[in-house]
């Protein structure tokens, strides 16, 4: 999205999402070393702006602009790409469904497989991103 890149910054994620009675389109963005509430306001009206103009989206309630947080969820390719070496969080169901989470470092992606590498203290492992709850880096 040209308005994002003129700023700075990436596009992270997209999110329609349902709360209530209400539909939100949260737009995420992200730059090297974070981004602040005045860069998302920056671009947040034109953003808007876009929007409107668009007939095919009607059930939009509220739009929200904002940063993917310190903990960012990571659920695409690319996110697995940009966030490799560093920490994260995977969290698992048990055979119960009792939600377990594992940490360690994104050691790498295989993208054709959709499989993740874990390392941790005892090694590496391979973990399938559909087997998992949600994935998220981590401090």
């Amino acid at each position: 999205m040209p308005v994002i890149e003129k700023n700075g910054l990436k596009l992270w994620d997209v999110c329609f999402e349902k709360e209530g009675a209400m539909w939100y389109l949260r737009i995420l963005v992200d730059k090297d070393g974070g981004i602040d509430s005045d860069e998302c306001e920056d671009i947040s009206r034109p953003i808007n702006e876009i929007i409107d103009k668009q007939d095919f989206i009607k059930s939009i309630d509220i739009l929200e602009v904002g940063s993917p947080g310190l903990t960012k969820k990571l659920r695409k390719p690319e996110h697995f790409k940009a966030c490799t070496g560093e920490p994260i969080r995977i969290t698992k169901r048990d055979g119960k469904g009792k939600e377990f989470s594992i940490y360690g470092k994104l050691a790498a992606y295989d993208e054709e497989k959709n499989v993740i590498t874990l390392e941790d203290e005892n090694g590496k492992t391979d973990i399938t991103v559909s087997d998992c709850v949600k994935i998220n880096s981590d401090l």
